[in-house]
């Protein structure tokens, strides 16, 4: 899962002010200035939402001709990880582990942000509050928060009970119809759930440094820990047959898990907030249903615990950023997205990409966003993951980024996916 001056700060404050007050009807004559966004590729019904978020901003700033475009950094036909392509736009979002490669000036760096248009470590969540506190801050605004999450439904009377490890796999015995739903292939993803294991069974510190070492391991003798490894396994082994496929992407096959868990009531969902878009478009098929179908009552979120109890979960920041030189160039219209990116308007934008679709339920890193009535009425669960922010591992630099994904190849080789 992935995934942001030269002039003092007055004049960037006084023109960001002009963006807003020079859109008026008779200032539409002149020529509207392009602005060109690049927004991480993983979003549910993503053409809908982009033409939805494009026309949300510009009927506020009708001067200002806004061309989103969708991009993965990551993909394997991408070379260099598609960061060089940052320059032929004027804003990107980007996983937060990346910014300090970007920062270090490698692919042209970053331009600072104005204070007055990032916004305060306070005002975000979690791993994005982390990211606004630290050196990186300056030079990103945090958008959307992420990270693996157990999902089950609250007459699942088994999984309420269990606190443990153990308790969990006794809870989700295959052969007793009451799946498991989890995608454990991929390098990120598989580096995640290793990561979530240490922090549980040896605590952030130990699981930071050990983490940290593996992504120095040029020699690849750094040994994957066997306690951790061995939880891997212990789950690998519980997943119901069509988990173990060996799917070929997996985004392409999101919405496999999520229908079944919509139709199952004794199933356990373990993955990100975005997997309840497939379990309410399941849901929305029932004759007379609209969405959102998923009550907060009906729904129980929690960390995953591969111990006695979670020590925190592995999460990700999206978030904002302006390549080297874009600021001085196109600095109103820069300043204007991205104070509109994360207000209430935005939010609903992402959240619902139509009246009749389900919600995204895409993370905000705002914390405004968990109490904004319009927006909660459209992901009334936000509440439920917030509560699970509070003490997450935020990653958010490429060293830390890049011993997940080192243990994510190390772990793949021992479970032989069928």
């Amino acid at each position: 899962m992935n995934r942001i001056f030269a002039l003092p700060l007055l004049l960037t404050v006084a023109l960001c002010h002009a963006v807003i007050a020079d859109d008026s009807p008779s200032s539409q004559s002149k020529r509207r200035t392009d602005l060109n966004v690049a927004i991480f590729a993983y979003l549910p019904d993503a053409s809908t939402a982009i033409e939805k978020i494009e026309d949300a901003f510009e009927q506020r700033h009708p001067s200002i001709d806004l061309d989103l475009e969708l991009w993965n950094p990551y993909g394997d036909e991408v070379k260099d990880d598609g960061l060089k392509q940052i320059k032929k736009f004027d804003v990107i979002e980007i996983d937060a582990c990346r910014i300090d490669q970007l920062i270090a000036g490698a692919f042209g760096g970053l331009d600072v942000i104005p204070a007055s248009v990032r916004g305060k470590p306070d005002e975000y969540v979690g791993g994005a509050s982390v990211l606004a506190s630290s050196d990186a801050g300056k030079y990103v605004v945090p958008h959307w928060v992420c990270g693996n999450f157990l999902m089950f439904w609250s007459t699942n009377k088994e999984l309420l009970a269990a606190e443990s490890f153990d308790d969990f796999l006794k809870a989700t015995n295959p052969s007793t119809r009451r799946p498991l739903l989890a995608a454990m292939w991929g390098s990120t993803g598989l580096g995640e759930m290793y990561a979530d294991a240490m922090i549980d069974i040896h605590g952030q510190k130990k699981a930071r440094d050990h983490l940290l070492e593996l992504g120095r391991d040029s020699d690849n003798r750094v040994k994957l820990d066997s306690k951790a490894l061995d939880a891997l396994k212990r789950l690998a082994s519980e997943l119901e047959p069509a988990n173990r496929s060996n799917l070929a992407h997996f985004y392409k096959h999101s919405y496999l898990f999520p229908r079944k868990f919509a139709n199952s009531s004794n199933a356990a969902l373990y993955g990100y907030s975005e997997r309840l878009y497939y379990t309410e478009r399941e849901l929305q098929l029932s004759p007379g249903k609209r969405p959102p179908v998923v009550a907060p009552e009906k729904l129980v979120v929690r960390q995953f615990s591969f111990g006695r109890k979670s020590q925190g979960t592995p999460t990700w920041v999206d978030a904002f950023v302006i390549p080297n030189g874009k600021l001085a160039k196109n600095k109103a219209a820069i300043c204007a997205f991205l104070k509109f990116v994360n207000s209430d308007s935005a939010y609903l934008a992402f959240a619902e990409p139509a009246p009749d679709l389900a919600p995204t339920y895409l993370l905000p890193a705002k914390l405004a966003a968990y109490k904004s009535e319009p927006i909660l009425k459209k992901q009334p669960l936000l509440p439920k993951f917030l509560q699970q922010l509070d003490d997450s591992f935020p990653v958010t630099n490429s060293k830390l980024w890049k011993g997940i994904r080192t243990a994510g190849s190390k772990v793949k080789k021992h479970l032989n996916p069928e």
